[in-house]
C-alpha cells in the first residue's frame, strides 16, 4: 500500500496520540479525561427545583441570524438591498410607496399596519418614503402616491395605485393569492 503525503500525516498523528497516553500514569489520564467530561446530572424535578435554577447563566446566549435584519410585520424602509427586501421567503410582502405630503398615503399607512397585524405573520409591509429613495421609486415606474406593490416568494405579481381599506387590501390579497382577479374597492 502506497501513502500520499496526506495520509502518511493522519496515521502518524494518530500514533502520537495512542503513544502519549502509553506512559501518563492513571492519575494523569484521570485529569485529563474530566477536561472533556461534565459529571453527570439528575433529570430536574418540578416540585423540587425552580425553573430558574436549571438555567445556565455563566455562558453568553447564541446569537442566531447574525447581520440578517429582524423581521417586523410593517417596518419603513431603510436603505436595505431590495434584493433582499423583496426576497422574502414563505410571506407575502407589500410594498408601499408613499409620501409624507400626500395625505392619503397616511390613511394607506394605517389600513396597512393593520393588514399587517390581521394575517399575523403571513404578510410583511414594507413602506418605502418616495421623497427618500427617487431612484427606487423611477425604478418601479411610480406615477402616483401611495402605490401598493404585492410580491409572493420574491416574485413581483401586482401593483395598484391610491388608497385603500385594510379589508379591501385583504379581500384583494387574498383574491390575488388564489389567482381570481379582482380590484380593491
Amino acid at each position: 500500500m502506497r501513502f500520499t503525503p496526506a495520509l502518511h500525516k493522519i496515521v502518524a498523528g494518530i500514533a502520537v496520540l495512542l503513544c502519549a497516553s502509553c506512559g501518563e500514569s492513571e492519575e494523569a489520564k484521570k485529569v485529563r479525561a474530566a477536561q472533556f467530561t461534565t459529571a453527570p446530572r439528575p433529570a430536574p424535578n418540578p416540585q423540587r427545583e425552580a425553573l430558574e435554577s436549571l438555567v445556565r447563566t455563566d455562558l453568553a446566549m447564541p446569537t442566531f441570524h447574525s447581520g440578517v435584519p429582524r423581521f417586523e410585520l410593517y417596518s419603513e424602509y431603510a436603505g436595505a438591498d431590495m434584493r433582499q427586501v423583496t426576497g422574502v421567503s414563505g410571506r407575502t410582502l407589500l410594498l408601499c410607496f408613499t409620501a409624507p405630503w400626500c395625505r392619503h398615503s397616511e390613511a394607506m399607512r394605517h389600513s396597512l399596519q393593520e393588514l399587517a397585524k390581521a394575517e399575523k405573520g403571513r404578510v410583511q409591509v414594507v413602506e418605502i418614503n418616495a421623497d427618500a429613495y427617487p431612484a427606487i421609486a423611477e425604478d418601479y415606474g411610480l406615477s402616483k402616491v401611495p402605490t401598493t406593490v404585492f410580491y409572493t416568494e420574491g416574485i413581483r405579481l401586482r401593483t395598484i395605485e391610491g388608497a385603500y381599506t385594510a379589508e379591501s387590501l385583504r379581500r384583494y390579497l387574498h383574491a390575488l393569492l388564489t389567482q381570481e382577479e379582482e380590484q380593491p374597492e
